[in-house]
């Protein structure tokens, strides 16, 4: 691995000849752009360049190589609709126009050029992160963090991640004070950040240099029982900027914390990340209300970074969107995305609970994979489109007799099949760019009725 050491990769400018043939290659396309007044969802107008050309989204396949992959996902992303927020003004000849479509149809035509020769002028270099996620069931002891959140570090801390994103869900009980009023939250947050905390920067971990080997917390953000952090490795502390953070609820009424998502998103160095921690619907038979609960949060999480921020974000090639007057973000406006969480998709209901326990308790995890319904849902194209998963090795992490290491079975709870609950997943503009090194399951801490989940990804960063 490559680590920056503090000084990082520079800032990258667009080569003069480069943007002179983008914007050559817009005029000679677009020189005569009209508006277009057709209304989308009721809400804007979308903008239209006659002679630009135009894209549209194929079917998602589950089966669809890397590449396609990634010009689906910059489809969709080009494919936007295009918001004014100035009065169009009407020709002589009666056409319509509109100064502020026509600038945002010019920025996006020169940002595709850009993104065509990108690695003509940008330097990558790699980091290596770490995600994990674990549903507390809103019980909180002393037991040590240190195999789920430091197994992969090493002799001497060598492998130590650069950046820690940790999801939590069920930090306080779901039940009806605690969503209405979100009296416990603050304090159950501060409980999680401290153990973090701890955990990475005990003193066997800073061998004698904190400078070097600490970690800062750059964010939290928590909503009910979700809590999301990420801290990163002291000597990039400097390098990290346009941090930002937003939470929706999509539970009761479809807008209570019960259910739902927080995130943060940050620029680390040029490249921009996104973490994304939720909780969706339960029950295995819920698997729409899971699905629909995945399109709000992807659709309604929002960052408001300024335009400046947005700006420069164009500039280093991250982000697909039109810019002149924007000044905020959504989920997929980012380098990569990591989602991780309790996203409690369940095997699917035509294998019955007794024999889904059976197979669990034996091990049977490359047969019980293909009954899993986030991987049916995705492999369908109904449900994270776009986004990736590692190979599941591990048994079901849910739902286990909490202090122990059976699945619950006792006669006065309820039987429940075994399932992959716990799940991290990421979405990237390259897929180059993301190597999954580990997903596994942790043994400890189990005072939990799910056990904890992570994965160390090495990166590329601009």
């Amino acid at each position: 691995m490559e680590n920056y050491g503090g000084g990082g990769p520079p800032h990258w400018s667009m080569p003069q000849d480069a943007a002179i043939q983008a914007q050559q290659s817009y005029q000679e396309h677009a020189a005569a752009a009209t508006y277009s007044g057709t209304t989308v969802a009721g809400t804007s107008t979308a903008a239209i360049a006659p002679n630009a050309p135009t894209s549209v989204t194929p079917p998602p396949s589950g089966n669809m190589p890397n590449a396609a992959k990634k010009n689906d996902r910059l489809a969709r992303m080009e494919n936007r609709v295009l918001v004014t927020r100035t009065a169009d003004e009407e020709t002589e000849d009666g056409r319509i126009r509109n100064k502020e479509a026509m600038a945002k149809i010019r920025d996006a035509w020169v940002y595709k050029q850009i993104r065509e020769r990108v690695d003509e002028f940008t330097e990558y270099k790699q980091a290596l992160l770490y995600c994990g996620t674990w549903n507390v069931n809103a019980k909180g002891k002393d037991e040590s963090l240190d195999e789920w959140i430091c197994s992969d570090w090493g002799p001497d801390g060598r492998y130590a991640p650069d950046i820690v994103a940790v999801g939590f869900q069920e930090i306080v009980d779901l039940n009806a004070v605690n969503v209405a009023v979100d009296n416990k939250t603050q304090q159950r947050t501060q409980y999680w950040v401290e153990r973090l905390r701890a955990t990475l920067n005990a003193p066997e971990r800073m061998h004698g240099n904190p400078q070097e080997k600490g970690y800062a917390l750059l964010m939290q953000r928590s909503m009910v029982g979700l809590l999301i952090c990420v801290f990163v490795k002291a000597p990039h502390r400097n390098r990290v900027k346009s941090i930002s953070s937003d939470s929706v609820g999509v539970g009761v009424m479809g807008m209570m914390g019960n259910k739902g998502g927080v995130s943060i998103r940050v620029q680390f160095y040029d490249s921009t990340l996104c973490f994304v921690c939720s909780h969706l619907a339960a029950h295995r038979e819920n698997v729409a209300g899971r699905n629909a609960d995945f399109v709000n949060v992807m659709s309604k999480l929002n960052f408001e970074v300024g335009e400046e921020a947005v700006r420069e974000i164009i500039r280093n090639g991250s982000m697909s969107q039109w810019a002149t007057g924007s000044s905020s973000v959504g989920i997929a406006d980012h380098d990569i995305v990591f989602w991780l969480g309790d996203l409690n998709y369940r095997l699917d209901e035509s294998l019955p609970t007794e024999k889904a326990l059976q197979m669990s308790e034996a091990g049977k995890v490359a047969e019980l994979r293909s009954l899993d319904q986030l991987n049916i849902e995705r492999r369908e194209g109904r449900v994270f489109q776009g986004f990736e998963e590692g190979q599941i090795n591990f048994p079901p992490t849910y739902k286990y007799q909490p202090g122990t290491d059976v699945y619950e079975q006792r006669p006065e709870k309820k039987l429940r099949a075994p399932a992959w609950c716990d799940r991290v997943l990421w979405l990237t503009q390259d897929p180059r760019h993301v190597q999954q090194l580990t997903y596994k399951r942790s043994e400890t801490p189990n005072f939990s009725d799910h056990k904890p989940v992570y994965t160390t990804m090495r990166v590329t960063i601009k």
